[in-house]
């Protein structure tokens, strides 16, 4: 047997580079304020998002 087949770099491994850079940041709420930011949270994300892809779209199609 040749070498060990476990473990090291592999092609294509781990996590996939999100679109966007982002840091994280802890706040402490209460449940009733979780709740609250929540679907701001989510709403920015989506919209950050979508512009994000819209303008890859836009760009390849030149």
């Amino acid at each position: 047997m040749k070498g060990n087949n476990w473990g090291g770099k592999r092609a294509g491994a781990g996590r996939k580079k999100s679109l966007f850079e982002r840091k994280g940041h802890t706040f402490r709420l209460t449940d009733a304020e979780f709740l609250e930011v929540k679907p701001l949270v989510d709403a920015v994300r989506r919209r950050t998002e979508e512009a994000m892809l819209a303008t890859l779209a836009t760009k390849n199609k030149k």
